[in-house]
Protein backbone atom coordinates (compact mmCIF):
# COMPACT_ATOMS: atom_id res chain seq x y z
CA UNK A 1 0.00 0.00 0.00
CA UNK A 2 1.31 3.12 -1.14
CA UNK A 3 2.31 5.81 1.55
CA UNK A 4 2.55 3.18 4.69
CA UNK A 5 5.81 3.49 6.62
CA UNK A 6 7.42 0.60 7.26
CA UNK A 7 7.48 -0.32 11.03
CA UNK A 8 10.72 0.58 12.97
CA UNK A 9 10.90 1.36 16.57
CA UNK A 10 9.86 4.70 16.28
CA UNK A 11 6.64 4.21 14.85
CA UNK A 12 5.87 1.41 17.48
CA UNK A 13 5.37 3.72 20.50
CA UNK A 14 1.49 4.68 19.89
CA UNK A 15 -0.34 4.98 22.83
CA UNK A 16 -4.33 3.64 22.87
CA UNK A 17 -5.61 7.09 22.70
CA UNK A 18 -3.44 7.64 19.07
CA UNK A 19 -4.43 4.52 17.61
CA UNK A 20 -8.18 5.28 18.60
CA UNK A 21 -7.35 8.70 16.87
CA UNK A 22 -6.10 6.73 13.60
CA UNK A 23 -8.81 4.80 13.38
CA UNK A 24 -11.38 7.55 14.03
CA UNK A 25 -9.16 9.56 11.14
CA UNK A 26 -9.17 6.39 8.63
CA UNK A 27 -13.16 5.83 9.34
CA UNK A 28 -13.42 9.88 8.43
CA UNK A 29 -11.47 8.43 5.36
CA UNK A 30 -14.11 6.14 4.43
CA UNK A 31 -11.59 2.98 4.76
CA UNK A 32 -13.19 -0.52 6.37
CA UNK A 33 -12.03 -2.09 9.42
CA UNK A 34 -10.44 -4.93 7.90
CA UNK A 35 -8.34 -2.17 5.89
CA UNK A 36 -7.78 -0.36 9.21
CA UNK A 37 -6.65 -2.92 10.88
CA UNK A 38 -4.39 -4.42 7.88
CA UNK A 39 -2.72 -0.35 8.28
CA UNK A 40 -1.90 -0.65 11.91
CA UNK A 41 -0.16 -3.95 11.49
CA UNK A 42 2.25 -2.55 8.79
CA UNK A 43 2.86 0.04 10.84
CA UNK A 44 3.23 -1.05 14.48
CA UNK A 45 3.82 -5.07 13.94
CA UNK A 46 2.33 -7.15 16.98
CA UNK A 47 1.89 -3.90 18.94
CA UNK A 48 -1.53 -3.46 16.48
CA UNK A 49 -4.70 -4.07 18.08
CA UNK A 50 -6.76 -7.04 17.56
CA UNK A 51 -9.18 -6.77 14.22
CA UNK A 52 -12.24 -7.35 17.13
CA UNK A 53 -10.40 -4.06 18.63
CA UNK A 54 -10.50 -2.41 15.83
CA UNK A 55 -13.87 -3.28 14.72
CA UNK A 56 -15.26 -1.96 18.03
CA UNK A 57 -14.08 1.33 17.53
CA UNK A 58 -14.96 1.92 14.00
CA UNK A 59 -18.40 0.98 15.07
CA UNK A 60 -18.38 2.97 17.86
CA UNK A 61 -16.53 6.11 15.71
CA UNK A 62 -19.30 5.37 13.18
CA UNK A 63 -21.85 5.76 15.90
CA UNK A 64 -21.32 9.27 16.64
CA UNK A 65 -18.66 8.72 19.36
CA UNK A 66 -16.29 11.51 19.41
CA UNK A 67 -14.18 11.04 22.76
CA UNK A 68 -11.42 8.64 22.52
CA UNK A 69 -10.33 8.28 25.83
CA UNK A 70 -11.46 5.42 27.85
CA UNK A 71 -14.61 5.65 29.88
CA UNK A 72 -14.65 5.18 33.46
CA UNK A 73 -14.79 1.70 34.55
CA UNK A 74 -17.64 0.74 37.62
CA UNK A 75 -16.82 -0.71 40.41
CA UNK A 76 -14.26 0.40 43.15
CA UNK A 77 -10.83 1.84 42.41
CA UNK A 78 -7.91 -0.69 43.64
CA UNK A 79 -6.80 0.78 46.40
CA UNK A 80 -4.90 -1.82 48.65
CA UNK A 81 -1.65 -1.11 46.35
CA UNK A 82 -1.89 2.63 46.79
CA UNK A 83 1.67 4.65 47.97
CA UNK A 84 1.44 4.06 51.41
CA UNK A 85 0.83 0.25 51.69
CA UNK A 86 3.82 0.13 49.21
CA UNK A 87 6.08 2.04 51.26
CA UNK A 88 5.27 -0.30 54.19
CA UNK A 89 5.26 -3.56 52.43
CA UNK A 90 8.75 -2.13 51.05
CA UNK A 91 10.34 -1.26 54.60
CA UNK A 92 9.14 -4.49 55.98
CA UNK A 93 11.13 -6.83 52.94
CA UNK A 94 13.79 -4.24 53.62
CA UNK A 95 14.14 -5.27 57.35
CA UNK A 96 13.57 -8.67 56.71
CA UNK A 97 13.54 -10.61 53.12
CA UNK A 98 12.33 -13.62 54.56
CA UNK A 99 8.83 -12.40 56.15
CA UNK A 100 5.65 -14.48 54.55
CA UNK A 101 3.11 -13.21 52.50
CA UNK A 102 1.05 -14.01 55.75
CA UNK A 103 3.77 -12.05 57.81
CA UNK A 104 3.04 -8.97 55.38
CA UNK A 105 -0.12 -8.79 55.39
CA UNK A 106 -0.76 -9.28 58.66
CA UNK A 107 1.18 -6.14 59.12
CA UNK A 108 -0.28 -4.14 56.73
CA UNK A 109 -3.61 -4.87 57.08
CA UNK A 110 -4.12 -6.19 53.52
CA UNK A 111 -6.03 -9.68 52.53
CA UNK A 112 -3.48 -12.46 51.94
CA UNK A 113 -4.71 -12.78 48.63
CA UNK A 114 -4.23 -8.67 47.55
CA UNK A 115 -0.19 -9.11 49.14
CA UNK A 116 0.14 -12.28 47.40
CA UNK A 117 -1.31 -10.75 43.72
CA UNK A 118 0.94 -7.53 45.06
CA UNK A 119 4.17 -9.05 45.89
CA UNK A 120 4.09 -11.75 42.86
CA UNK A 121 2.96 -9.05 39.76
CA UNK A 122 4.15 -5.77 41.25
CA UNK A 123 7.54 -6.90 42.96
CA UNK A 124 8.14 -10.13 41.06
CA UNK A 125 9.14 -11.50 44.55
CA UNK A 126 7.91 -15.38 44.99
Amino acid sequence: MAGIIESSPAHQNFSRYDIRVIIKFSVILGKDASCIHKDLVTVLGENAPSIQTVRKWVKAVSEGRDDMEDKPRPGRPLTACGDANISKVLVLLRDDRRKTCEEISTETSMYRTSMFRFLTNKLNKK
